[in-house]
């Protein structure tokens, strides 16, 4: 099957990436921003978006690409690419863990795939519209479906806590925070946290760990809307175990 082959492909092109990520740590970063002064970017973030998108389309025809760093234009094509190179650049600049690549493979703006790979933990997490996700190969079990937000690990930041009622805090379990869009949703699919919540997101964050998270039984909103558009706009993500603890966040919701 074709799309078993491409996801093969894909697989081996993010560990490869992986591997040149942990070659250039050992090396000087050279560090940029981009929209504020805290908007990371790295060298490694534009040498592995490069990489990836190279191998990509040596070995397919008409494949389109949306991409953090933009090193190649996105056209519209039906056959879309959604890549982050590195995900939680501060973290991978800072802590030298707790970063990822994602990369999604979308057909007629719907999801097929999505792979998030842990590089220092050697974790890739894989979701398949239909076929579930797993890690390292092990399919993950459905998340429960009767988990209370009181019972609940909550994954966000300050700023995106101050838009929901405080009594969100009151009722919550705890809250931690990764730093990595891609790898806090995919601690909900892997069950070891239970929500992540988040502004001024954008497609490549979330493009892959969403599928992910989908196919275990999570759900997730997108300014509001059940499904991920291909589009470059900042948007407000919700992810949740399960619905019941989805509609708990929708409900303390104040808006941006």
């Amino acid at each position: 099957m074709v799309i078993n082959e491409k996801l093969e492909f894909a697989k081996k092109v993010v560990y490869e990436s992986g591997e040149l990520i942990k070659q250039q740590m050992k090396e000087s970063l050279t560090v940029d921003t981009k929209q504020n002064k805290h908007d990371f970017v790295t060298n490694v973030d534009k040498s592995t978006e490069i990489y990836i998108v190279k191998q990509i389309k040596d070995k397919y025809e008409n494949q389109d690409f949306i991409t953090e760093e933009k090193s190649v234009s996105y056209l519209g094509n039906s056959q879309v690419w959604v890549l982050d190179p590195i995900d939680g650049t501060t973290n991978f600049i800072y802590q030298k863990q707790n970063f990822a690549v994602s990369l999604a493979y979308y057909e007629d703006g719907k999801p097929v795939f999505g792979i998030v790979y842990d590089v220092t933990r050697d974790e890739m997490f894989v979701g398949i519209d239909g076929e579930g996700s797993y890690l390292n190969d092990q399919k993950l079990p459905n998340l429960d479906q009767d988990t209370d937000l009181e019972d609940a690990i909550v994954s966000s930041d300050l700023p995106t806590l101050r838009l929901y009622d405080e009594a969100l805090e009151k009722k919550m379990m705890v809250h931690r925070y990764v730093g990595a869009a891609a790898l806090d949703t995919c601690n909900i699919a892997s069950g070891r946290s239970h929500v992540y919540i988040a502004r001024r997101l954008k497609v490549w964050d979330i493009g892959a760990a969403n599928i992910i998270l989908n196919e275990v039984g999570g759900k997730s909103l997108i300014d509001g809307d059940e499904t991920l558009q291909l589009v470059t706009t900042s948007v407000v993500y919700m992810a949740a175990s399960n619905e019941r603890i989805l509609n708990e966040l929708v409900k303390y919701y104040k808006g941006k």
